[in-house]
């Protein structure tokens, strides 16, 4: 899977990025990295063909936040891999095949291929390694980064590689730019190489034996990235270098590193493999790519989900279908996709995007697309909807203004009576009867008799005339 630790030494340099901030990117994706996945996982899910159903959703994932991703398949292993591939698939023991075919991941890839082809997504074929051809279209510029869990991308000249790709919630992915990485832990795509020679990768697993990845970063720091290759290759004929090991008391700290990395390197005759830093520098010939994505398919897709993922058509049209209209709001300038716009059932918010529930002609379902899309294949439609929605609203506000502005009116008519509360007489009855009590009888009497002593509207008339109540009912409805 690339460079023994180097994941692990670019780590403190990653940044995890959310994955709606790959929205007008163009990503090329290492296939055989997600296919390996799902098949790792599916020994404990019972769903059929999980690598066709990851490969689904993640795409769409994509496809639906305004990625284009363009993926790339594998060709023939190198040479030099040929050991490692035969001892990933029949154990360390099994003797070495000069001609190995990856007839299973060949034909997995061959249905992916497939699907991707109905979604109306870009796959294009790798002379050798996936990889190889991810870091060549971004080191171009014709991806703006590539999706891999493959460290030697990085020896192959990546500039950005996301890495941990997640699709559930709202996403994420682990971002590395090598600018990040020469600027703030000084490696370079040479030393990295260097590193690989080392530590080991898959070309050549062992590396130098006794040499770990913190002796090996330390010497390499030490050095400028364009000349650490030539300096690997010296190590056995160095004059310099020689002419120290010699002089035990001159030897700098810097120097009985090197020598003690050398002495080790050179006990491997082949040391610096030429065939790996070959591998690694080499750019071959590859077809002209472009980022593009075409008219999904979706009479294609049922058939397809029906026998490969074992899929209702009522199921499999709810999934696709969202793909099928957000590439006709985009790109369907001819409308081929024999699709149009119903209406617009109502606004919607989707993860912080102003978008519209929209309702499509032979569909029953709907799909929530971004209001700038829609405004784009349908201005007039929108137009109307928007006065529509405008008026209905500014009416709504005036029902509202116009029963405040009634509940102020009866407000203002019962403040401007002039209610006040009748003289009570009662107090005094009160306190004359409170003269006249004697015994404990009587006083148990005439608390209670206070107590139930509550008003009435009888105890309330105006100052200057009497109360008339259907006067007021008759002043409030006027």
């Amino acid at each position: 899977m690339g460079v023994k630790s180097l994941w692990s030494l670019l780590t403190p340099v990653a940044e995890k990025m959310p994955l709606w901030e790959l929205h007008g990117k163009a990503i090329g994706i290492d296939l055989s990295g997600w296919v390996c996945d799902s098949e790792n996982l599916n020994h404990n899910i019972s769903q059929k063909n999980m690598y066709l159903r990851n490969l689904f959703f993640r795409t769409c994932n994509l496809l639906l936040i305004g990625a284009i991703p363009i993926f790339v398949l594998d060709g023939e292993p190198p040479l030099l891999k040929y050991g490692t591939i035969e001892k990933r698939i029949n154990g360390s023991k099994a003797p070495i095949k000069t001609n190995i075919i990856r007839k299973r991941l060949n034909s997995l890839q061959k249905q992916c291929e497939l699907l991707l082809n109905i979604m109306g997504v870009t796959c294009v074929y790798s002379h050798g390694e996936a990889e190889q051809l991810c870091a060549i279209l971004n080191e171009n510029g014709i991806v703006d980064g590539i999706v891999t869990q493959d460290s030697d991308c990085f020896l192959y000249g990546a500039r950005v590689v996301y890495r941990n790709f997640n699709a559930s919630g709202n996403g994420s992915v682990d971002v590395y730019c090598m600018g990040s990485i020469e600027k703030n832990l000084k490696i370079g795509r040479n030393k990295m190489i260097a590193l690989s020679l080392l530590c080991g990768c898959d070309y050549d697993e062992k590396g130098v034996l006794g040499i770990g990845k913190d002796t090996a970063i330390k010497f390499l720091q030490s050095l400028d990235d364009d000349a650490v290759l030539d300096r690997l290759r010296h190590w056995r004929n160095d004059p310099v270098l020689n002419s120290a090991a010699m002089d035990i008391k001159s030897q700098t700290n810097e120097i009985k590193l090197e020598l003690k990395i050398r002495n080790k390197a050179i006990e491997n005759k082949s040391f610096p493999s030429e065939a790996v830093i070959e591998e690694f520098l080499k750019v071959p010939n590859y077809s002209e790519v472009s980022a593009k994505w075409i008219l999904p398919d979706i009479s294609s897709f049922i058939k397809f989900a029906s026998s490969k993922l074992c899929w209702e058509r009522e199921y499999a049209i709810d999934k696709f279908l969202p793909l099928l209209t957000r590439w006709h709001l985009m790109y369907d300038d001819m409308f081929q996709a024999n699709i149009l716009m119903n209406k617009i059932v109502k606004k919607r918010v989707n993860k912080g995007i102003k978008c519209y529930e929209i309702k499509w002609n032979n569909y029953e379902i709907t799909s929530v697309e971004p209001q700038t899309v829609v405004q784009r294949r349908y201005p007039n439609e929108v137009s109307i909807y928007e006065d529509m929605h405008t008026t209905s609203s500014r009416k709504t506000k005036k029902k509202i203004a116009n029963q405040d502005s009634n509940i102020f009116d009866i407000t203002n008519t019962f403040s401007s009576m002039n209610i006040s509360k009748k003289k009570h007489k009662q107090p005094r009855k009160i306190n004359e009867a409170k003269e006249n009590v004697k015994g404990p009888l009587d006083q148990f009497l005439m608390k209670e008799k206070v107590k139930d002593d509550s008003l009435t509207l009888s105890d309330f008339e105006c100052d200057t005339v009497d109360l008339d109540m259907s006067e007021i009912i008759d002043g409030i409805i006027a």
